[in-house]
């Protein structure tokens, strides 16, 4: 019976949720849009200049806005994302979520150990595990998780952890 305890903070909420957009299509879709497609565009436009008109100035001007939309906008389209995952739970669900907890995994169920008590889920809910460099995501549901940051493990072996319970999980599937 393998047990871990963390705790879970608001960077680590975040990086779950950029998790799950980082796969998302729509997502995907506006970064492309607006890292080569709109910049290659607006650099065209900047050979039209430079080899029609021979106006060079004109010409390193778009094109220098063509370079820094391909630039800034991405890390725009990254903050405005943030802030709406910020806006997207409120204070006192913050407080509810963010903590310390135990996790423990016991041969039928695993065991969720926080503030608000214990919580036991049977392997076969559980729907996959995935780990990252800094987190490990134990699915529940399609949008949700358990989240366990490597670095606010106090307690526990995270990879003797992870392993058992993708034993349990792929036991049960």
């Amino acid at each position: 019976m393998t047990e871990l305890e963390y705790t879970l903070n608001e960077k680590d909420l975040l990086a779950f949720n950029e998790h799950q957009l980082q796969d998302a299509e729509h997502v995907q879709r506006a970064l492309r849009r607006n890292q080569a497609i709109v910049p290659g565009i607006i650099v065209v436009i900047a050979l039209f200049y430079w080899f029609y008109y021979e106006d060079v100035f004109s010409a390193m001007y778009i094109a220098l806005i063509g370079v820094a939309w391909g630039l800034l906008v991405p890390v725009y389209i990254r903050w405005n994302l943030i802030s709406q995952i910020k806006a997207k739970y409120s204070d006192e669900e913050k407080e509810r979520i963010l903590g310390d907890y135990a996790l423990r995994v016991q041969p039928n169920h695993l065991v969720e150990i926080s503030k608000d008590g214990e919580v036991k889920t049977a392997w076969a809910d559980v729907l996959r595990l995935e780990t990252t460099k800094n987190y490990a995501f134990i699915y529940l549901d399609v949008d949700s998780a358990i989240i366990i940051p490597r670095k606010g493990v106090k307690n526990g072996d995270i990879h003797e952890f992870v392993a058992e319970a993708d034993e349990r999980i792929e036991a049960t599937a």
